[in-house]
């Protein structure tokens, strides 16, 4: 039914196809064949990866048809553009199964492949080919449309699918979708502990036959703390969201089986959709909820405390909890190693450490010596030392070993203050009975000083140059190759050689 093209064949059977720019035959239009919804969603997605689906959002068409043997399948109807755009549609077709043809009106031929480069043409045309007249080289048969597909619809219908933990990432915006009695004790919470995010109110309807209308606040974070992601997670009644695109958020921990971000056109220029996990389906928000800042709402979602007390009277403070200064581990991302701790007996493979690493990177190392221990300061050098236990900083000279934070969780510089220690001091926290270690600033010293104990100087002793002052150094003449070396050897000074004689002055011509 099918024959191959020739090269600078002109003339066709097919209706409307003719060669492009490169002598491949190629219709206006392109159609893929695939037999399942499985195959259309594995289509989508590795052309919306690849970074070719919003190319063919405009003149995408999807039919579902009915073959002669009664079985339904799918096409994907868009323009052709150009041989070059068509092969990376081929491609991913033929990855996932499906067939790709070419061709106009209601006849299509089998797009080209390594057996036709220049693709293919028709011998015979179907006497009746409905709807799609499909030609390969393997069968010719008719298809009839039955109905169209909506993408958009198939986009909300299909469910967000679980990721491997270990792709999960900390998200640069998150969604959180609290319930309506929870809201207000989430955003207070958020409020105190200053975290950036604004809120929004927004309600939906489940649609179908319930007139059942959903309400709940909507909180937009922007780069939030990974404790605040693990705690909003946690709670009962709160779903996170992660952006996919500009205009969809998918509940975090999933992903869409088509990537949203290449499908924007398909959501309104003020549409925020949600995209649930676990089957709930999606919640599209039309027009965009308006988000306000958080700090200006708390007021307002706290109105139903209770009122404050007329009249008061200050006290001072008589006792303390007399708690003690723990360390404990610590789940936060470590932060910049700006010190280690080294035990005194280590000092031999210290120095041999120090011997080796870069003058970039001695120059910004300090040390400092005691009794038991070395002391090595250098926020940018301290971690390349593989000795000691390493220390990070927490703030105004507060050091903790790395992966533990104090217990109780107090500042920094309150730590400084109780401690009463002068700023020029740098506080090591140890916890238990010494809870704190303080080593003056002043007892730091450049690495690059203690590498070397000494470096004598030793003075040569000078003397005279052995010269005769009555006799000249012989005057340097003309000599043959090798003659200069062998008077400049030792003892081959001799007297000097007798001066050359001028030449005779040559007679003027008599004029006359």
């Amino acid at each position: 039914m099918i024959e191959r093209v020739a090269q600078h064949q002109t003339r066709f059977r097919t209706p409307g196809l003719s060669p492009d720019s490169r002598g491949v035959a190629l219709g206006p239009l392109a159609v893929i064949l695939l037999p399942g919804i499985e195959r259309l969603v594995a289509f989508l997605r590795a052309t919306g990866e690849e970074g070719a689906l919003d190319e063919l959002l405009d003149s995408l068409r999807i039919v579902q048809v009915l073959s002669p043997l009664r079985t339904r399948e799918l096409v994907v109807e868009v323009q052709s553009g150009s041989s070059h755009r068509l092969d990376r549609l081929a491609s991913i077709a033929r990855l996932v199964g499906a067939m790709v043809f070419t061709g106009s009106g209601r006849h299509f031929v089998k797009y080209r492949d390594a057996q036709a480069p220049f693709g293919y043409d028709l011998a015979e045309l179907l006497p009746e080919p409905q709807d799609y007249g499909l030609y390969h080289d393997r069968f010719a048969q008719p298809y009839k449309s039955e109905k169209v597909l909506s993408l958009r619809e198939l986009l909300l219908r299909l469910a967000p699918t679980a990721v491997p933990r270990a792709r999960l990432d900390s998200p640069r915006v998150l969604y959180a979708l609290c319930h309506q009695g929870l809201g207000p004790s989430v955003i207070g919470y958020l409020a105190r502990w200053s975290v950036p995010a604004r809120v929004a109110l927004v309600e939906w309807s489940h649609g179908g036959t319930s007139d059942v209308i959903d309400k709940a606040y909507l909180l937009q974070l922007q780069q939030p703390a990974h404790r605040f992601v693990a705690l909003l997670r946690s709670l009962p009644g709160v779903r996170l969201f992660v952006p996919d695109g500009e205009r969809a958020v998918v509940e975090l921990g999933h992903r869409h089986p088509i990537p949203l971000s290449a499908c924007a056109l398909l959501f309104g220029s003020e549409e925020l959709v949600l995209f649930r996990a676990g089957g709930d389906g999606p919640i599209p928000l039309s027009p965009r909820p308006p988000f306000v800042d958080l700090q200006a709402v708390t007021s307002l979602v706290d109105a139903d405390a209770r009122a404050p007390s007329q009249s008061f009277r200050a006290g001072t403070v008589t006792g303390t909890f007399a708690l003690p200064l723990r360390l404990i581990p610590s789940g936060a991302p470590p932060r910049r190693v700006a010190a280690t701790v080294i035990p005194l007996t280590e000092q031999d493979a210290l120095g041999r450490v120090l011997a080796v690493l870069p003058p970039a990177t001695l120059n910004r190392i300090s040390v400092a010596f005691s009794e038991t221990s070395i002391y090595l300061y250098g926020p940018d050098a301290a971690h390349v030392v593989p000795l000691g236990t390493l220390y990070e900083e927490l703030g105004e000279g507060v050091l903790v070993p790395l992966g533990w934070n104090l217990s109780p969780p107090i500042p920094p510089e309150v730590v400084r203050q109780l401690a009463r220690a002068p700023s020029d001091l740098r506080l090591f926290v140890l916890g238990g009975a010494k809870p704190l270690l303080g080593i003056p600033q002043s007892a730091f010293v450049p690495a690059t000083r203690i590498l070397i104990a000494e470096l004598p100087v030793w003075e040569d002793s000078l003397i005279t140059p052995p010269l005769d002052a009555d006799r000249a150094l012989p005057d340097l003449w003309p000599a043959a190759p090798g003659a200069l070396v062998s008077m400049l050897a030792p003892g081959a000074r001799s007297e000097a050689p007798a001066p050359r004689a001028l030449p005779p002055e040559r007679e003027e011509p008599d004029e006359r």
